[in-house]
């Protein structure tokens, strides 16, 4: 007979997992931070079991350490490790601009660009919680357009590690990055259904991007 509690149960403890995957992949939980089981449960008004079965596949995966007293840690990025996860992502986010290029319509190109006018929108207010959040929308948004699941699993895996870095955002980002236009080459390189343009420019956003966040590992 079908399980309909356990059901359930994995339904809200996936739920918890996608909350705390958004929050550590747009910088909501910074590098160290220690998360208490008791006290998320709580705060969603929920069980302890589906929030400790969530930050357990969390640990599974490498985005968070387990520690002692129903605790878990959000890890801290050294510079080594930070260029590792570059290297792999623009290897994998390239591949699949690139993919997403080929299966590229008017109508998909419209939708993409609709999402970095709102992306540069909540930019320009400055709010970098919501920037970020906005990244993330248009970016995954294009990584389903190349119709490669497996591919965006591991992209969001890399995301969800790297995420909390983007933590060291919120104090240091100045005008210039709350000014800039990002994407307007790829975008241009997708309507073209350019591969390896759109391989290049997906490239160098990875670099301009992460390279404000390098400056505090240098400072």
């Amino acid at each position: 007979m079908f399980d309909f509690v356990k059901a359930q149960r994995l339904s809200l403890t996936q739920q918890v997992e996608q909350n705390l995957k958004n929050a550590l992949i747009v910088g909501a939980l910074r590098p160290g931070a220690r998360l208490i089981t008791k006290e998320i449960a709580e705060s969603q008004g929920i069980s302890i079991t589906p929030v400790r079965e969530a930050l357990l596949r969390l640990v599974s995966s490498g985005a968070l350490y387990a520690a002692p007293a129903q605790a878990f840690l959000v890890p801290e990025l050294n510079l080594e490790r930070y260029n590792e996860i570059q290297k792999i992502r623009k290897k994998l986010e390239g591949m699949a601009a690139a993919a997403a290029s080929e299966k590229m319509t008017a109508e998909k190109v419209s939708q993409l660009q609709q999402l970095v006018r709102h992306f540069h929108q909540i930019k320009s207010s400055g709010d970098m919680a919501k920037t970020l959040q906005a990244n993330y929308q248009f970016r995954f948004c294009l990584y389903e357009f190349a119709e490669m699941p497996t591919l965006t699993a591991l992209i969001e895996q890399l995301w969800v590690r790297i995420g909390p870095s983007f933590n060291y955002l919120y104090p240091h980002a100045d005008e210039t990055f709350y000014q800039k236009e990002f994407y307007q080459t790829l975008l241009l390189a997708l309507a073209q259904g350019a591969q390896k343009e759109s391989h290049d420019a997906m490239c160098e956003v990875i670099e301009e991007s992460g390279a404000l966040l390098q400056q505090q590992y240098i400072n």
